[in-house]
């Protein structure tokens, strides 16, 4: 028997120091350095003790080999450094030392292979559960690819790279109305009705919107578009081919395109349509060319509506605008413009007298309906120019210019284009459309006319007016301007409020006759609102009404029953009323006498001319003093206007008139200047 070798504690730990180098030599452990130390020193005591027990076995070193893999002392030269170690650090008889170390280097060796085909079999497991998830993906792909290609509205084609169909969706059948099965072997370019000329796969070459010849012969507008599909190599394989069907859309676009440019309910061009073929037929007329271009306006179109319904008064406007066609020839452009606006464009017309005649004989010609037969005349403005004279919105404006002048001579009235008149109509419309900014600016104020007693031409009262700071020379007065514009119906309660505020003034100046008149003007005279307007001006300057002497224009007056109420009215609270404008008719003398007005002033009746300067006995002479004498003996005072000097005023004096006003006696005037020259004058 063997005497087994005792050594001391101190070697025991070398050997563990030892067996700590070798191990942290050889191999990577995710543990601490006492951690690994404590171990080894249990596999230290484990080995010493197995060298020395008896009898021998070396079962402990198989447990010290586990161990070490258990422990994950596993590097690639960790066994055998571990070994070289024990072999020089364990002390005893060597043929127990060599059984020991062998059973660690077998125990350690058996370890790690069933540490490895441990491993081994969770990979096996793992990648079993990766392949079943990744075939249920696969087939869960696969079901939705299917559903989606199905029942897809986008038609789908997969095709080989020459684009024969390798499998259509039942939307792509629908869209080229056939059966799925119909599209076995074909390809998508036998539809395409203006197949790209290339080489190779037309889908590859599809513009994103094509149009097909369907199977049942009709056509569809369908936006293509096409990719590769791959193969495993990376290479192309397939193209897929995604179409959609345009046609409703194209065909709304159509339509839209359509009520763009046409009228709806006509179906000649609309405005925006003939001002793009005027621009374009005057940039392709020759030089030598003209262009005729004709604006109508129906007269009083409205009375066909508000009698016979909107019904009929649209297929009026259809007839018309037939009938232009046919008046003007396939080559021309026939357009409505407006409401009851149409516009003829013609190249190279007959002349203007034919061209019109020939229109306004054709809309004559009554249209029966319903036993009813409508006809309808027309204003109609001309202008005839070659391309090089006027550009094509020129010629447009010219024309409705013309039109404009037309309206303003009667209905079924024809005028060609004056550049003349145009002019004048431009400088007034000018005037007329910056008078609201000028109002609003300060720009527009109150002024006043004198009136004289024509007999000592002593200034008896004032007559309100607006004016411009800067008026234009040669223009309308501002209350004309104003009148062309409607504005006028706003500026009345304006004149009238500010310039009753200076009643007072006048009262102390001139008397207690009447001392303040207002002249309104056609559309004032009518305004609903005019009594209560001057009620609230009484009221809020706390005047008698009598000290003011509103006038109102005869002309609408004697036609327009609000006018009349008016004029009623303001008799009945006191205010001296006045008829302007007064042409001396026996129907407007009855209605100054029967609404007892107090005044009227006449209109010119000598046309611009000298009164003083025509024979005393001439008719026109003879006829204004006979109508003053039959005013005055209805107790009327009567008074005129535009009296230019004191000479022209004597005259008036010696034929009856009573009050004038005019440049012999002052003109928009402000208030101190009017102080001053009454004053002066006394």
């Amino acid at each position: 028997m063997a005497e087994p070798t005792v050594r001391v504690r101190a070697d025991q730990d070398t050997l563990v120091r030892s067996w700590l180098r070798a191990v942290a030599a050889t191999a990577y452990v995710p543990r601490t350095s006492q951690e690994i130390t404590a171990g080894l020193a249990e596999m230290v005591d484990t080995l010493v003790a197995a060298m020395v027990a008896e009898p021998f076995d070396p079962t402990p070193g198989t447990e010290v080999g586990e161990r070490m893999v258990a422990e994950g002392l596993i590097g690639e030269n960790t066994l055998q450094q571990s070994v070289a170690a024990l072999a020089e650090g364990l002390h005893g008889p060597a043929d127990r030392k060599v059984s020991l170390l062998v059973a660690v280097s077998s125990g350690y060796a058996n370890a790690l292979r069933n540490r490895t085909l441990a491993q081994q079999e969770n990979m096996k497991i793992a990648l079993h559960s990766a392949m079943r998830q990744a075939e249920r993906d696969r087939r869960a792909t696969e079901s939705r690819f299917r559903e989606v290609f199905a029942s897809s509205a986008v038609g789908i084609a997969i095709t080989e790279l020459d684009g024969r169909f390798v499998e259509t969706n039942p939307a792509l059948a629908t869209i080229l109305a056939c059966e799925t099965g119909d599209l076995a072997g074909r390809s998508l370019a036998e539809f395409i009705t203006n197949e790209p000329d290339v080489s190779g796969s037309p889908l590859a070459h599809l513009p994103d919107r094509q149009r097909l010849r369907r199977l049942n012969g009709e056509t569809a507008w369908v936006y293509a578009k096409s990719s590769l599909l791959p193969d495993e190599s990376g290479g192309p394989a397939y193209r897929v081919t995604m179409v959609q069907d345009l046609s409703e859309l194209h065909l709304l676009g159509d339509r839209l395109s359509h009520q763009l440019l046409h009228d709806a309910l006509t179906g000649v061009a609309n405005r925006i349509s003939f001002e793009s073929r005027l621009e374009t037929m005057h940039g392709k007329a020759a030089p030598t060319s003209t262009l005729t271009l004709c604006c109508l306006d129906l007269d009083a179109f409205s009375m066909v509506n508000t009698t016979y319904g909107h019904e009929l008064g649209n297929r009026v406007l259809r007839t018309v605008a037939q009938r232009l066609e046919a008046v003007a020839g396939e080559k021309a452009v026939v357009a409505r413009i407006g409401s009851d606006e149409f516009a003829v464009l013609v190249l190279d017309a007959p002349p203007v007298s034919e061209f019109v005649d020939a229109i306004n004989a054709e809309l004559s010609e009554p249209d029966y309906t319903d036993g009813v037969g409508l006809a309808v005349s027309a204003s109609i403005g001309v202008v005839r120019a070659g391309p090089s004279a006027m550009s094509s919105a020129e010629l447009f404006r010219a024309g409705e210019s013309a039109l404009r002048q037309a309206r303003a001579s009667g209905r079924r009235q024809w005028v060609e284009f004056d550049h003349d008149a145009d002019k004048r109509d431009r400088a007034l419309g000018s005037a007329a459309t910056a008078l609201p900014a000028a109002w609003e600016n300060g720009e527009l104020d109150l002024r006043y006319d004198v009136v004289a007693r024509l007999a000592d031409h002593k200034p008896v009262r004032v007559t309100a007016v607006p004016g411009l700071d800067r008026p234009a020379a040669g223009l309308p007065s501002a209350a004309d301007l104003a009148e062309t514009t409607g504005l006028s119906v706003a500026l009345g309660p304006w004149l009238l409020s500010r310039s009753t505020e200076h009643v007072p003034v006048w009262r102390a100046l001139f008397g207690s006759e009447p001392v303040h008149r207002v002249l309104l003007s056609p559309l004032q005279s009518a305004d609903a609102e005019l009594s209560g307007v001057i009620n609230r001006a009484i009221a809020a300057t706390a005047i008698p009404p009598g000290l003011l002497e509103v006038g109102l224009h005869t002309g609408t007056v004697t036609g327009n029953g609000d006018a009349q109420d008016n004029l009623r009215t303001l008799g009945d609270i006191g205010v001296v009323t006045a008829l302007h404008g007064f042409a001396g008719g026996p129907r407007e003398v009855t209605m100054a006498e029967r609404f007892k007005v107090g005044a009227v002033l006449l209109a010119d009746p000598f046309e611009g001319w000298r009164p003083d300067w025509l024979p005393h006995d001439c008719v026109q002479v003879e006829t204004t003093r006979g109508l003053i004498d039959t005013m005055r003996s209805i107790g009327v005072s009567v008074g005129v206007r535009g009296v230019r000097d004191l000479a022209e005023a004597r005259w008036w004096a010696e034929l009856g008139a009573d009050t004038g006003e005019g440049p012999a006696f002052g003109l928009g005037l402000a208030v101190d200047d009017v102080l001053s020259r009454v004053r002066s004058a006394k």
